[in-house]
């Protein structure tokens, strides 16, 4: 957004908008993204707040948080567990993609739910 885009939020206008923006939290966002060691592309959504709280709070909170958050293809598939031998259901995650890749799915579902780049201060928007 450029600089001189910006416009301060009064009371009026987030009254004004007080539908939509209630409507719009009940839709989960969704979003596509490509996997380079797959060479082709997934369809991840945001969590909610408790599941993004949940897999901060873990170890292995990346993998839990793409494991749920994996739209397509589905990882909770018994077929596909049964294809890759996975003894817990959370292994397939590590099995299909490369280390450094579920920390980024994570991120990319995280930035979905507006947890991450969701504000920024004024002055750096100034400076870019």
């Amino acid at each position: 957004m450029s600089k001189n885009q910006l416009k301060k939020i009064t009371l009026a206008e987030l009254l004004r908008r007080k539908e939509q923006m209630l409507e719009s939290k009940k839709i989960k966002k969704t979003g596509t993204l490509y996997v380079k060691s797959l060479d082709g592309t997934i369809t991840i959504e945001g969590p909610d707040s408790a599941l993004a709280k949940e897999s901060q709070e873990m170890e292995g909170g990346d993998a839990y948080l793409v494991y749920q958050c994996m739209v397509e293809p589905d990882l909770k598939s018994k077929e596909l567990h049964e294809a890759f031998s996975c003894v817990e259901p959370m292994e397939i995650v590590e099995k299909i993609f490369d280390v450094g890749e579920i920390p980024q799915i994570a991120m990319e579902c995280l930035k979905l739910s507006g947890y991450v780049d969701g504000v920024k201060m004024v002055d750096d928007l100034k400076k870019s």
